[in-house]
């Protein structure tokens, strides 16, 4: 299992990864060319989970945008490809990801929106910030308090 970025001729492979879930129904032919084309995804930066270099779950990575602050990092459009859901893969993908953010850059504390139940990010030390809001957070300092809550991602 490799932790890398993703390449540009991997993008429709990512983007089909979470069809079933935001595709809307939509044409795949449609759903890729809304992928291509979304301001979003461009801004920020893709990873992968890879198992014998075919990436098998996904994410996109970002900083200084959507009210995140200096320190801080969102994390977003989260999926595994369906032949390998249920395995652990998008954990150990997001678990790594923070590791490598919390030990290699200045960042403490990590976001995201959760569009699924909770509990899956719960255990792995996210924490919901209120019950009105799907956004959880996972910090290294504990005891500085968020200040703000970005946008969603």
């Amino acid at each position: 299992m490799q932790i890398r970025q993703a390449t540009a001729t991997e993008m429709d492979l990512l983007y089909m990864m979470g069809f079933d879930t935001w595709g809307c129904e939509m044409p795949q032919a449609d759903y890729l060319a809304a992928c291509r084309h979304s301001q979003k995804y461009a801004a920020g930066q893709w990873y992968v989970l890879a198992e014998a270099g075919i990436p098998v779950a996904s994410l996109i990575l970002y900083r200084n945008q959507f009210g995140l602050k200096d320190g801080q990092a969102g994390i977003g459009s989260i999926a595994t490809s369906p032949s390998h859901r249920r395995q652990g893969f998008a954990g150990r993908l997001i678990l790594g990801i923070v590791r490598h953010l919390f030990t290699a850059t200045a960042t403490t504390t990590v976001f995201l929106h959760s569009d699924i139940n909770t509990v899956f990010y719960q255990k792995l030390g996210f924490e919901r910030i209120c019950l009105e809001n799907n956004c959880m957070f996972i910090t290294r300092t504990p005891d500085t308090p968020l200040r703000t809550i970005p946008t969603y991602f």
